[in-house]
């Protein structure tokens, strides 16, 4: 049994070799174990290893001229690890949608992982809010984000305006409207941070396409008053 502990250890002694290893090489070359294996030989230290490669993610990430250049082309790589060793961590969830669902334009790819968080019972109403989000902005499926949406609403907790947004998407409503409340809900339900940065200026190009394409001085009077809530200033 002894020498059988001594292996595990020096298998996790190597595997956070790679995952420090990892935040000094560069972000477009890093090196991925596969997670399942790193999760058998982390001796229950699953979650600190999800830290250290969230960490590891959260640097690639903002090596912001290069993830331009190839859409985030390791965030599924990265993430998969993520949300193996520790579906709890929420915010990977959140970059699954907008990295791999909207970057890379693979919604299901999104959709299966972050479905992986369902699981997990701590995460509460804020992942099926984001499948939801991946499926109505991506996916293009009214219908399934909806679902996701009535499927959040019953967690404990949930905001109302959950199923009253579920209840805007299965409508005949205009698209615009229905990008508005969507993004407003991301915006609001975020902490200072990307996630919310991109947000604001999705609110802020959709609010501007209001103003400028609005019949009615009464929705411009509205576009103007959310643009300068979100910092823009218009002049009278």
């Amino acid at each position: 049994m002894c020498v059988i502990v001594q292996v595990a250890h020096q298998n996790l002694q190597t595997e956070l070799e790679k995952t420090a290893n990892t935040s000094n090489q560069a972000a477009d070359q890093p090196d991925f174990p596969d997670p399942h294996i790193l999760q058998r030989v982390s001796l229950g230290y699953d979650h600190l290893l999800a830290d250290c490669w969230w960490l590891a993610f959260i640097q690639y990430i903002g090596d912001g001229s290069a993830r331009r250049k190839d859409h985030n082309a390791k965030a599924f790589d990265y993430l998969d690890i993520i949300t193996t060793l520790d579906p709890n961590l929420t915010e990977a969830y959140s970059f699954a949608a907008f990295t791999i669902g909207a970057e890379q334009g693979k919604p299901d790819i999104a959709d299966k992982l972050i479905r992986r968080g369902f699981k997990a019972n701590s995460c509460g109403w804020y992942v099926p809010f984001i499948a939801g989000v991946n499926q109505y902005l991506y996916a293009h499926n009214d219908k399934a984000a909806a679902q996701y949406y009535r499927m959040a609403s019953k967690y404990p907790h949930a905001p109302d305006w959950l199923s009253r947004q579920a209840t805007i998407l299965e409508r005949e409503i205009p698209a615009i409207i229905k990008q508005i409340n969507t993004w407003n809900n991301i915006y609001q339900t975020n902490d200072v941070g990307p996630v919310k940065d991109r947000a604001k200026e999705q609110l802020i190009t959709l609010w501007l396409k209001v103003l400028d394409e609005s019949p009615t001085p009464l929705i411009k009077a509205r576009a103007k008053q959310e643009l300068n809530a979100l910092g823009v200033n218009l002049p009278d």
